[in-house]
């Protein structure tokens, strides 16, 4: 896979949904609303720019969820291990309160939420270069990185690659290989 390079599979930046640091998680779902018409081009995630649209962070599904449910907060203060019992799983909903407010308070809280608040800001092994393999791309994303990928040019953020993205490529690979007989 070392042929196929990061570039021709990845979103550019100009091409991806982006806010900037003020709007709020209310506004995550109104602009992601707006492209869920095109499939090719359908985002769950956001990119946040600064005025001058240079990357600033990312905001996802599982940043939005958690902002949402504040009390994911102190679950996570008992996360240092890095490996939670089935048992610790199912017990935290009911011992943290998870979830159980009604959905307009959830509405009302999405609704104060800033995108700095909540953003991902990616550290150095969580992005890529244009010119990385997918099978770098492919690792990063099996070894847990936080979603989408990132990807640079130099030091310039050029653009996304998500992980829909790398497996349609695979997809088709693995599609396009002749079956042994």
């Amino acid at each position: 896979m070392k042929e196929i390079l990061i570039k021709t599979v990845m979103t550019p930046l100009l091409d991806y949904v982006t806010l900037k640091e003020t709007d709020t998680v209310y506004d995550v779902f109104q602009v992601l609303e707006k492209t869920k018409s095109d499939s090719r081009q359908s985002h769950r995630d956001v990119i946040v720019v600064d005025d001058n649209g240079k990357f600033k962070g990312k905001v996802t599904m599982l940043d939005i969820f958690r902002a949402l449910e504040p009390n994911y907060k102190k679950l996570f203060q008992n996360y240092k291990d890095g490996t939670l019992t089935k048992d610790y799983v199912i017990n935290a909903m009911r011992d943290f309160n998870l979830w159980m407010e009604p959905i307009k308070s959830i509405c009302e809280r999405g609704a104060n939420i800033k995108v700095a608040e909540i953003m991902h800001v990616p550290v150095e092994f969580e992005y890529l270069q244009e010119d990385d393999s997918l099978e770098k791309a492919l690792h990063e994303y099996v070894m847990g990185v936080h979603q989408p990928l990132i990807v640079k040019n130099g030091d310039t953020v050029t653009g996304v690659l998500r992980f829909c993205d790398l497996f349609e490529v695979i997809r088709e690979e693995m599609l396009a290989c002749p079956l042994p007989e």
